[in-house]
């Protein structure tokens, strides 16, 4: 039963949305349902050294069930929430649900952007994806299957933090501060956010992208820059034309106890033929004081839509390397080169 103040919240609360006229939408509940075969053909126990994912070896995999719930008001405030589970989420800061069958359960997203009254100007706060970088977490969205070189390892995947925004005719902006690197709270040490800026442009179907920078502190006060400028060209109508350049550097990088400097670029273009589709990538990976000197990486991805909705598709990959890194079913031999296949079926709603 109500009692008296719950009643008088409640008819407030209505009384306040009558008068300024907001009405709310929502929400929106749209998402995916993922998963893979991986097989590693040197033997390894997961099918990439360099796949953020890195994947069970021949097995398959849930690798994600995924939910966007979505809404705002008339006022233009919105509001968006992604909760994802499955074998992906654990390596995205989630929670690990079962550590022996490697299940996971994260929330990806949660962010509220509000505008600053009629003028073009707003804040964003909560927990809310980078703008670096051609793939997202939805594999289906992405040309391949397998996420490359640049994905989670040059670049962030999400942030928590705030960020002062604003749109212009075709080109729009973020600038404010996040806690550091994939980070969900700063650490004591670091102490102070890392800071980010944006400035995306939309020219429509010859060019859409953002250039994007972070700064700051990533781990006890060492300083970390990113900056990326990812763009994409749907001007032919059989192709979309995505393409990465990267520029990545840290001081006092783990491994090497040296300043690392990182630079990569990427090209993914994804073909269309009806219900067919064929996704290509290419990355390069150059590193000083790194893990690695250069690492080549070539994916090929056809795909076929058996419904609107459901995607079905393969892919073969090969990594090259300049050093000997890949683990194989030879014991300590390691060799210069990766090949990986996968096949997945994905549906999107």
């Amino acid at each position: 039963m109500l009692t008296n103040n719950s009643r008088i919240l409640g008819s407030t609360a209505l009384m306040t949305l009558a008068l300024t006229g907001m009405a709310i939408a929502g929400p929106a509940v749209t998402g995916y349902v993922t998963g893979s075969y991986n097989k590693n053909l040197n033997g390894s126990r997961t099918t990439s050294s360099y796949d953020y994912y890195a994947r069970q070896d021949a097995t398959f995999q849930s690798d994600a069930a995924h939910l966007t719930i979505a809404g705002g008001d008339s006022l233009k405030a919105t509001y968006g929430i992604d909760i994802d589970a499955g074998t992906n989420s654990r390596y995205n800061n989630g929670a690990i649900i079962d550590s022996v069958k490697g299940w996971g359960f994260e929330v990806q997203q949660a962010f509220v952007a509000v505008p600053f009254g009629s003028t073009a100007f707003g804040l964003k706060g909560g927990k809310f994806y980078t703008t670096e970088g051609i793939e997202v977490l939805n594999s289906a969205a992405n040309p391949t299957i397998s996420r490359g070189l640049l994905f989670g390892q040059a670049e962030p995947i999400s942030h928590t933090g705030a960020l002062v925004t604003g749109t212009f005719a075709k080109f729009d902006f973020a600038i404010g501060g996040v806690n550091g690197w994939d980070n969900p709270l700063a650490s004591i040490t670091d102490g102070i956010p890392m800071a980010v800026g944006k400035v995306g442009i939309n020219l429509g179907a010859p060019l859409t992208g953002a250039l994007t920078a972070y700064y700051g502190a990533y781990q006890n006060r060492d300083k970390l820059l990113s900056i990326d400028f990812t763009g994409s060209n749907h001007s032919l109508a059989l192709v979309d034309l995505n393409f990465q350049v990267n520029y990545l550097t840290k001081e006092k990088y783990p491994t090497s106890g040296a300043d690392l400097t990182a630079i990569g670029f990427g090209l993914q273009p994804l073909f269309h033929f009806g219900a067919a589709q064929l996704g290509l990538r290419y990355e390069f990976m150059n590193e000083k004081n790194g893990d690695f000197k250069t690492i080549n990486s070539i994916s090929v991805s056809p795909g076929y839509k058996l419904t609107p909705a459901t995607l079905v598709r393969a892919e073969f990959r090969m990594d090259i390397a300049s050093d000997s890194l890949f683990s194989t079913d030879k014991g300590a031999n390691k060799s210069k080169t990766e090949p990986t296949v996968s096949a997945e079926l994905n549906y999107t709603f």
